[in-house]
Formats: structure tokens, C-alpha cells, sequence
């Protein structure tokens, strides 16, 4: 049964065209060492595909960010998809409201 499970899949970080492009971009963004992660990519290319180009680009870049302020050295999947993770490494008296987000007026 699993096989035809996986048989229906649609691998989006596999999709050729324009699609294939702007992930390509996004995959420059990710550490060396998470480059050939399939769980990071598939998340990547399932987010692109929902939220579109811009909303992604800003949700890496403040996720990169955040993994370099809190010195992270484990992958970046693993970041991504365990909110603890950044709740841990989060000084208590950062406070993300000091700051307005991009594009805010």
C-alpha cells in the first residue's frame, strides 16, 4: 500500500520550469551542510508553492538570522519545524515587537 501511496506523491522540489528556478535561489540561502536535506527541501519548495516567493524569502531570511544569533549548529529542518528549538535559544529579554517587521510603516 505504501507503495502506491508514494506513487502519487508530487515531488515539488523536483518540478522543472520557472517553479524550479526560484527554489534554486532559495536553496543558495541554506548552509552548506543542509543543501542536500530532502525533509528541508520538500518544505522549502511546499512553502514556496503556498505562500509564494516574497513571503518565503522573508520567513528564511528571519529564520537564517535567528539560527546565527542563537549560535545553532544543528539542521536547519530541524529549526524550522521545532519551534522550541528558537523559543530555547532566545534570550528572555528579546523582545521580537521592539523591532517592526520589514515593510512596516
Amino acid at each position: 500500500m505504501a507503495g502506491i501511496m508514494s506513487d502519487k506523491l508530487i515531488a515539488l522540489e523536483e518540478q522543472d520550469g520557472p517553479f524550479q528556478n526560484v527554489f534554486q535561489r532559495f536553496m543558495r540561502m541554506v548552509p552548506d551542510r543542509d543543501k542536500n536535506d530532502k525533509s528541508l527541501q520538500r518544505l522549502l519548495a511546499f512553502r514556496l508553492r503556498i505562500d509564494g516567493e516574497a513571503a518565503l524569502n522573508e520567513y528564511l531570511i528571519h529564520k537564517i538570522r535567528e539560527t546565527i544569533k542563537c549560535a545553532y549548529t544543528g539542521s536547519l529542518y530541524d529549526f524550522l519545524k521545532n519551534d522550541l528549538i528558537e523559543k530555547e535559544c532566545r534570550p528572555e529579554d528579546d523582545d521580537e515587537e521592539s523591532e517592526p517587521p520589514p515593510g512596516a510603516a
